[in-house]
């Protein structure tokens, strides 16, 4: 492997790193991935939406259908949904692996791979890839790198972008569980202090019997999880002959990025903190910037746009939106449960919950809740709400 032989490398083989290579059509691109296997280890509940679906190409993997959510507070429960098929249940490995074999037919892999970029030599602004891989360092000096590399991103800290004071990073943990009582047609949704203060917890049902039970928060999270599984009385019944069949554990970025491209690298998924700020979710929005991404360095590689282009282009497809829910976020932090539950009693006794089923959209979750909020007369909620858009 000589130094000049891609076009592009991109730090990290996860669905959006595939995506991204894969709309890059003028140019060799290599993908460096740090494992020795695509779509492990498990780091997301799987539950996309129909449009992220799409985005990610209707990839294989699909296990369960869903049309609504359970929602629950600490006394209160919301039920939303209908008959419309809303969002799908995914095995992640067999979806990441989908994706990558697909991208694989345009872009070459390195697995067991590990990434790092420094300043090209005599070059003060441009950076180059070195690459460690089965005991050899390897130098590679691309035109791009993308950095597609997660949530805490190397990339992202060593061109000084990603920081500590741009975004929060909260920590998952997640239980696959078998022969469990569920309604599979339902996600369960439990926003409960005493479980996760920071975020939620869930139940996601991927048929015949299994389910994924997890929880976003700032840290102890299994010992969280398991106060869950043994406390809830909605989770004991439905959890009271099940065992667990897998483990897993992740980090999620929460944050707006104000430049995701620095000379020659751009950021992208995760790594960029394209992740819906109410949910944790990220693939619909990292396979939209993805695409972008690809696109711009097609350009780019072409004699055309300059990299920068990228950051104009995701903004306006879903920067509003990751904006909104950060605002929204951070209005929902100050609820305590009482106030959470007095939210969702005003929700039930009005129709807002026929306004949700017709209009609610799960990949434009703050405009929705922000909709909610106006609707609803809780007084300290709606002062901390007129403070911020003001």
């Amino acid at each position: 492997m000589e130094k000049n032989d891609y076009d592009v490398v991109i730090i990290g083989g996860g669905p959006v790193g595939c995506i991204t290579g894969a709309n890059i059509k003028n140019g060799k691109v290599l993908i460096v991935e740090e494992h020795q296997s695509i779509g492990v280890p498990l780091q997301c509940a799987g539950l996309i939406s129909k449009k992220g679906v799409k985005e990610l190409g209707n990839p294989g993997g699909k296990v369960n259908e869903v049309r609504g959510a359970y929602i629950f507070s600490k006394r209160n429960m919301l039920k939303i949904g209908n008959e419309e098929i809303r969002a799908y249940v995914f095995e992640r490995k067999v979806m990441d692996k989908d994706i990558a074999i697909k991208t694989s037919r345009s872009c070459d892999f390195l697995l067991k791979a590990y990434a790092t970029i420094q300043r090209k030599e005599g070059k003060k602004k441009e950076y180059s890839v070195k690459i460690s891989h089965l005991g050899k360092d390897i130098e590679l000096q691309p035109k791009v790198i993308v950095g597609a590399d997660g949530a805490k991103s190397t990339t992202g800290k060593t061109l000084g972008i990603v920081n500590n004071k741009n975004r929060e990073i909260l920590s998952s943990c997640q239980l696959e569980m078998v022969n469990a009582d569920v309604d599979d047609d339902f996600v369960y949704v439990f926003f409960d202090k005493r479980y996760s203060e920071r975020f939620f917890t869930w139940i996601i049902p991927m048929g015949k019997d299994r389910v994924r039970v997890g929880l976003i928060d700032r840290g102890n999270c299994y010992n969280k999880l398991l106060k869950f599984i043994e406390e809830n009385k909605i989770a004991r019944e439905i959890l009271k002959n099940s065992t667990i069949s897998e483990f897993s554990t992740g980090s999620l970025p929460i944050g707006y990025l104000e430049r995701t491209v620095k000379n020659n690298v751009l950021l992208v998924g995760d790594a960029a903190c394209h992740v819906k700020p109410l949910s944790g979710g990220g693939l619909y929005y990292g396979a939209m910037g993805g695409k972008i991404a690809g696109k711009v360095i097609d350009e780019y590689l072409d004699g055309g746009r300059n990299l920068k282009y990228y950051e104009e282009m995701w903004r306006g497809e879903f920067g509003r939106e990751i904006k909104m829910g950060l605002m929204i976020r951070r209005v929902l932090l100050k609820f305590n449960d009482d106030t959470l539950d007095k939210i969702f009693e005003k929700i039930k006794k009005s129709d807002l919950l026929d306004y949700i089923n017709a209009h609610g959209d799960m990949d434009k979750q703050a405009s929705l809740v922000l909709k909610v909020l106006k609707s609803i007369d809780i007084g300290l909620g709606l002062r901390i709400l007129k403070n911020l858009i003001q």
